[in-house]
Order: C-alpha cells, then sequence, then structure tokens
C-alpha cells in the first residue's frame, strides 16, 4: 500500500490539473487565427517625384509598414479579422501637399478574385520628421467550409508598390 502511494504523489499536481481543467465548462476550444504576416519586400515604400531620378534629393516621402495587432472572431461559416496596423511616416526634401499613401491586405489562397486582396489608404500627417500613423479596426473576412481550420489561410500586409519601387526596395534592402 506504501508502494502504491509512493507512486500517486508524482502525478496528484497533473490529477489535480486535469480535473480543475475538466470542471471549468468550456464548451468549445478556441481555434487559432489565421496567420499575418508583413511581406518584407513591400514592408517600405520610398517615393520619389514622379519621373526624377531615385534620389534623396527627391524624396516626396518614406512609409514603412512597422507592426500590426489584431483579434478574430469566428462565426458559424466565417472568421472575422481586426487589425490595427502600425506606420512609421517621414516627409522628403521633395514632399508635396496632402498625401495618401496605399497599403494593401491579402489572401494569397483567393487570388485572383476580388476577396484576394484589397488596397487601402491611409492620410499621411502633416509636419515635418517622422510620425507614426495608425489604421484601426482594419477588417477582413474569410469565409470557412465546414472543419476547415482558419489558421489555413495566410494573411499578408504591406504597402502598395508600383514594380519600379519594388525594384528599388530590392536594390536598397531595408537594415
Amino acid at each position: 500500500m506504501n508502494d502504491l502511494f509512493s507512486r500517486m504523489i508524482p502525478r496528484a499536481p497533473a490529477l489535480l490539473a486535469l480535473l480543475a481543467l475538466a470542471s471549468c465548462g468550456a464548451d468549445k476550444i478556441v481555434p487559432p487565427c489565421p496567420p499575418v504576416r508583413i511581406d518584407n519586400a513591400t514592408a517600405v515604400l520610398t517615393k520619389f517625384k514622379d519621373g526624377a531620378a531615385q534620389d534623396m534629393a527627391n524624396m516626396e516621402y518614406r512609409a514603412e509598414l512597422v507592426g500590426y495587432k489584431g483579434q478574430c472572431t469566428f462565426k458559424d461559416d466565417r472568421v472575422e479579422l481586426s487589425m490595427d496596423i502600425d506606420f512609421a511616416f517621414e516627409p522628403g526634401p521633395a514632399a508635396g501637399g496632402a498625401t495618401k499613401v496605399p497599403y494593401f491586405v491579402a489572401i494569397p489562397q483567393f487570388y485572383p478574385r476580388a476577396e484576394g486582396k484589397r488596397v487601402l489608404e491611409f492620410a499621411a500627417p502633416s509636419g515635418k520628421g517622422a510620425q507614426r500613423v495608425r489604421e484601426a479596426n482594419i477588417t477582413t473576412v474569410i469565409p470557412l467550409k465546414k472543419d476547415e481550420p482558419a489558421a489555413s489561410y495566410d494573411v499578408y500586409i504591406g504597402l502598395q508598390l508600383t514594380q519600379q519601387q519594388l525594384d528599388y526596395n530590392r536594390a536598397h534592402p531595408a537594415r
């Protein structure tokens, strides 16, 4: 009997934890949200004056996607992903007036359908020097088939670049 008791003592914490979990009354396990990734190739946008040389003297602005935070809500046939996306914005020597900076939220599994990519814009702050911009409550809805996990969908966010801007990023990788 002492031998049985000594074998049970190391297992007691695990049994207690299991009993506590069983009594929680949780009806459902919450599945993981879809992974959100910042596309490195499109995380920075350096905008030069149209037709001008790609020289810092001709830079209108530089924008960078610096982070996000989000949450998802599961419905019967879909998951709703809501994000706050943070950008850094710095006007350049050739800055003009009001500026709208394009960015995207993409789900490659839906490409080339319209649900595959949404292009949005944020209003750049006026003033000198680097500033932060937060785009709040950007919502994306992903329809799900029965028993399909939301985590099987990839969500990418980035700045919407022209081919020339993408080439510039590849030739001048961010530090």
